[in-house]
């Protein structure tokens, strides 16, 4: 029984290796096909905040994405969803101050994420 069990036992690792080596390979190569790029960078007025307005590619099976993340000033956009707006068509932003944020957007766009309230952020949404 046990000279049956040896051999099994060693296949199951080596079969564990390869995968485990093969998915690191494999992540080195093709890595986050996605990446952002920025369109727009709009400091809240008293510059303590960030708004970006970035369009997301996902590589050739998905389109463009608007999108909009607010941040604090010296954190850095990364290579992830907006955190506040995921849109199909472009928009565009404006600060009414330091606490509140416009989006205007088309009435016929499609909407992924509209959060209201980002970092202390009020978001108010109009369509046009």
């Amino acid at each position: 029984m046990a000279n049956k069990v040896k051999p099994i036992f060693i296949t199951i690792i080596v079969l564990l290796f390869i995968f485990l080596v093969g998915k690191y390979v494999l992540d080195t190569l093709f890595g986050d096909m996605c990446s952002n790029e920025t369109v727009q960078k709009i400091p809240s007025p008293s510059g303590e905040k960030m708004a970006y307005v970035f369009k997301r590619d996902c590589g050739a099976t998905t389109g463009f994405s608007p999108q909009l993340s607010i941040l604090n000033n010296n954190d850095k956009i990364q290579n992830k969803s907006g955190n506040t707006f995921r849109t199909d068509k472009d928009f565009n932003i404006e600060w009414l101050d330091e606490k509140q944020l416009v989006v205007n957007y088309n009435k016929s766009s499609e909407i992924y994420e509209m959060d209201k309230n980002v970092n202390g952020i009020k978001v108010l949404y109009v369509k046009k």
